[in-house]
């Protein structure tokens, strides 16, 4: 049996202002290198939009579907086609099942590639009922202070209610378990067109 490629063993189960978890150490340390020196940097587009349910600007790339349950891996380097093998298969399934609580071993699977550059930011939002929860993974190496780009968790649908700031940091996530109050957001990235660009990776299990 192969070793599995995530981790959540340093992970800590946190109640405010919802319930979500944070994870430490997902990847064996030859994994991220990996993982973090072979991020896409192709087949991305830019998505934007505004509205009053919430308003963004970042970058996406699709990895896999939820309706067509086929995975785009073309052009993928062999971590990245690894990483889609484990987030779509039975023992990854197995393990939020375990850790959540959460019904998602036949739970719809969706997986997406993100980078945001300067100026791109997400809004206050609540993911839409449909989602369950959704583990997302950060891949910089590390991330300057002061130039935005944390994850806000709200106690609010106002961007000023801050109860806890994620930095999106090289080898760690966070699973966010969907509710009513789930408030959150991604400050918006500063800098210059040569500024950092903030990488991470989604899996979002839906409702069936």
């Amino acid at each position: 049996m192969s070793t599995p490629l995530i981790s959540f063993d340093r992970t800590t189960a946190e109640d405010a202002p919802f319930r979500w978890y944070h994870v430490r150490d997902t990847f064996a340390p030859a994994d991220a290198d990996g993982l973090r020196e072979t991020f896409p940097r192709d087949g991305f587009r830019m998505v934007t939009h505004t509205g009053m349910d919430k308003s963004y600007t970042m970058y996406h790339r699709p990895l896999h579907s939820v309706g067509d349950g086929e995975a785009d891996v073309a052009g993928l380097a062999e971590p990245w086609r690894r990483f889609v093998a484990e987030v779509t298969g039975p023992a990854y399934r197995t393990a939020v099942a375990e850790l959540t609580g959460l019904p998602v071993e036949g739970a719809p699977v969706e997986v997406n590639l993100w980078r945001y550059g300067p100026k791109c930011w997400l809004d206050p939002h609540v993911d839409k009922p449909e989602k369950l929860v959704t583990h997302v993974l950060y891949f910089n190496h590390a991330w300057p202070a002061g130039r935005g780009g944390d994850l806000l968790l709200l106690g609010s649908s106002s961007g000023d209610d801050v109860v806890r700031r994620v930095t999106p940091v090289a080898n760690t996530g966070v699973l966010l378990v969907r509710g009513g109050n789930s408030w959150h957001a991604v400050e918006r990235v500063s800098g210059g067109a040569d500024g950092p660009e903030r990488l991470s990776a989604q899996v979002i299990f839906h409702r069936a």
